[in-house]
């Protein structure tokens, strides 16, 4: 197979498409939708439960430090990826389903977090970096298909088999989406 080919393409099915795309992170409408979601919504409904428990008075500026603190995080991390050409995935669309794999870079950085965290004795460094690790690879076969939502305006097919799984974001280019588009709407029945 070649270099970073998702390895989960059997003998026995044909691969229609394949693409690599470097994901930027900064300016991209698909994170920052994610991340408001992640952390915007439970500091939200945490200061909703703290002010109506009636324990203290005043939550909104403690909240809204805590979102400040990871909104600066996040926009240094992306800072720092998109600098650095921003995260390299690879995408197989196949007659039986769909792979993504992260580049050596990606694999590389996340197996020196969780080795870096052991060796420090960090249970957060370990756990992110572990975490990271099992984030590198995707699939998910054509019949498992429950949900596919289509951005077109910024050329992101997002694809899930069903609550609790891990979903597949195709991030496609201007010469790639229309076939990459096309495709998943053939295999997708519903």
């Amino acid at each position: 197979m070649e270099n970073n080919q998702p390895s989960a393409a059997s003998e026995n099915e044909e691969v229609l498409f394949r693409w690599d795309h470097h994901i930027k992170m900064l300016f991209n409408a698909t994170l920052w939708k994610t991340f408001f979601a992640i952390f915007g919504i439970p500091l939200t409904l945490l200061g909703l439960f703290i002010k109506f428990a009636g324990k203290v008075h005043n939550v909104l500026l403690p909240m809204l430090g805590i979102f400040a603190f990871f909104f600066v995080i996040w926009v240094i991390t992306g800072i720092i990826i998109d600098l650095m050409g921003g995260f390299f995935a690879t995408y197989v669309i196949t007659s039986k389903g769909i792979y993504f794999a992260s580049g050596k870079k990606e694999r590389a950085i996340a197996n020196a977090a969780t080795l870096v965290g052991a060796l420090a004795g960090s249970l957060g460094a370990t756990g992110a970096g572990l975490l990271a690790r099992s984030e590198q690879d995707a699939s998910i076969e054509w019949a498992k298909v429950k949900k596919v939502k289509v951005s077109a305006g910024s050329r992101y097919i997002f694809i899930r088999e069903g609550f609790g799984s891990k979903p597949i974001g195709l991030y496609c280019n201007k010469e790639n989406f229309p076939q990459v588009l096309a495709l998943v709407q053939s295999k997708f029945k519903r």
